[in-house]
């Protein structure tokens, strides 16, 4: 709801809660630190709305390293496009700073030190992580410092003021979530069937809506970039800045590009884009599209299919008992009529396909990959060294990487009813002498979750998957790098956004790390002996294995279930 579509009396009580909090806060409220929030409805449809912090301006006569150190403080304070922090600037550089340019994330307060020269101080930092321009967050390594050089000049009055400092603000870890939400962008998939999700970070003031709407329009993240389709034309703009709201319906006015040569399909396309990238905030409930201000004409014979946002694999995994191929459901092993035997193969590391049609596994030596079905042979359809566990993707391509003579890792996709003879060998350089522990396709089909090795560190990676027009999987972009608390050799998605990941130990308790992408980390229970784990829909749908028994994950204990199974798979 809008603040137009509210009734009066509930838009003067809002308004003068605001003016209390603001007129008895203002002897008391500290440079740092919280302050407190409220959650508006403005007209551009932001929401979260907050304000945290009331900084002060720069105090007279101030020393050069007093006037950085209330620059940092006043960074925090959003209001009036950081108006705050602009007075400790010069009247050139106030103009030209852009506070959002690079965020820095920092875990102890900064450190400003003086040097020789009273104009020079520098900030020193530990950083955890940043936020550019275009709001992708990426965290550091533990122990990262930076140091940020500000140089100082005098104005007319006598007063030290900053002319000279890199774009951007420092924020307190503990403030992120106070200051900036996270929010998916969506783009399609290179089929137009699967929603896409691209985390990004938004400051939580007035212009949100547009500011997300911009961000969409000028393309996904770069580890996205060939592997997801707008539907929007390169180079749409948003030509007023703003999208105002009224009664719960999102006007976006883009430019007039999207009618050049636009079909209604396209248009409707685009108005699916727009929905789905303003659904979750709490004050648009609609969306219209317009150009020129004038609404823009959508006319479609029939209702196309739903586009599918974070699709469910089921609840039964494919499993091992007795080296043989079965279903798991409910924590009981369910058989699979008419297949055939595979324990000759002394199988591991078994996959289902989608549609539930189709099994894959490795034999025991990890060096062929094999398949079948209900009534079909056991065939080979590729052979390697130490091949990662297979991944089916929606349309139904298998995929693994495996280890070539010198030691380089390859990614393979094979096509639906394929083999070696028609397997691709996807473009990926950027793996250099990284070892692959694991390869999973996302449910949407145009990402990779990636576990590697390099010089004794593991790394979880994202990169996006490219394809030709008819499908086929072309290269894997240069990745997004995940943190983790601690090392990771296996790690399954959980939903669009989540997955979960782990270090296999036979011999100590192991708790995996459950990762949301824009959220914090969540650590699961300790289970003694932990060597696998697989993930359906949601956070409660981990399972997780040991020598003795498949557990499956309630609230955060575990409970253990039937013995004998081995190497449980959710479909994918």
């Amino acid at each position: 709801m809008s603040v137009d579509s509210q009734p009066v009396t509930q838009r003067l009580a809002i308004v003068f809660l605001a003016l209390v909090l603001c007129l008895t806060g203002c002897s008391a409220i500290p440079t740092v630190g919280p302050v407190g929030t409220i959650t508006a409805a403005p007209q551009d449809g932001s929401l979260d709305i907050t304000l945290p912090y009331s900084p002060r301006g720069p105090s007279e006569n101030a020393t050069p390293e007093e006037i950085v150190d209330g620059f940092i403080a006043a960074g925090r304070g959003v209001q009036e496009d950081y108006q705050v922090a602009r007075e400790y600037l010069g009247p050139k550089l106030s103009a030209a700073w852009s506070p959002e340019g690079r965020v820095l994330i920092y875990r102890a307060e900064p450190k400003t030190v003086q040097t020789p020269k009273d104009e020079n101080v520098q900030i020193q930092v530990e950083v955890v992580g940043s936020i550019n321009e275009v709001g992708i967050r990426s965290d550091t390594a533990a122990g990262t410092t930076e140091t940020i050089d500000a140089h100082l000049t005098r104005n007319n009055s006598g007063q030290w003021r900053i002319s000279e400092i890199p774009d951007g603000i420092l924020v307190p870890e503990g403030s992120v979530s106070t200051l900036f939400r996270s929010h998916n962008l969506y783009f399609y998939n290179s089929t137009y069937r699967y929603w896409v999700p691209d985390v990004r970070w938004f400051v939580k003031r007035q212009g949100v809506t547009a500011n997300i709407i911009k961000t969409m329009l000028a393309g996904p993240a770069p580890y996205l970039e060939g592997a997801v389709v707008s539907a929007f034309p390169e180079g749409t703009t948003l030509p007023s800045n703003s999208v105002p709201i009224s009664s719960g319906e999102a006007t976006v006015d883009l430019s007039a590009d999207i009618l050049q040569d636009a079909t209604d399909e396209r248009l409707l396309q685009m108005k699916r884009q727009l929905e789905q990238n303003l659904s979750s905030l709490n004050t648009v409930y609609s969306v219209e599209m317009t150009t020129g201000q004038s609404p823009v004409s959508i006319e479609v014979a029939d209702t196309p299919d739903p586009v599918v946002k974070s699709p469910s694999v089921g609840i039964t995994q494919i499993a091992l008992l007795n080296n043989e191929l079965t279903y798991y459901r409910g924590a009981q092993p369910v058989a699979i009529p008419d297949i055939p035997s595979i324990r000759s193969w002394k199988p591991k590391d078994p996959a289902i396909s989608y549609d539930m049609k189709t099994m894959a596994f490795l034999s025991g030596d990890k060096d062929k990959l094999l398949v079948t079905a209900p009534d079909q042979d056991v065939r080979v359809v590729s052979q390697g060294q130490s091949m990662t566990a297979p991944s089916f993707d929606p349309m139904n391509w298998l995929w693994h990487a495996d280890s070539s003579d010198d030691g380089q890792y390859s990614v393979h996709a094979l096509p639906p009813g394929g083999g070696s003879a028609n397997s691709v060998t996807l473009s990926a350089e950027w793996l250099g002498d990284r070892d692959v522990k694991e390869l999973r396709i996302s449910r949407d089909g145009a990402r990779a979750l990636i576990v590697a090795e390099q010089a004794g560190q593991s790394q979880v990676l994202l990169s996006g998957i490219t394809r030709s027009s008819d499908g086929v999987p072309r290269e894997l972009v240069a990745p997004y790098e995940v943190r983790t608390s601690g090392p990771v050799d296996a790690a399954k998605w959980v939903d669009e956004t989540t997955f979960v990941v782990m270090a296999a130990d036979d011999d100590a308790p192991v708790s995996a790390e459950i990762i949301t992408l824009g959220s914090s980390p969540q650590e699961t229970a300790p289970l003694q002996g932990m060597r696998g784990i697989s993930a359906g829909t949601g956070d409660q749908d981990i399972f997780a294995e040991t020598d003795k028994a498949i557990y499956s994950r309630v609230g955060n204990s575990w409970v253990e279930g039937t013995p004998g199974i081995r190497d449980p798979a959710f479909p994918g």
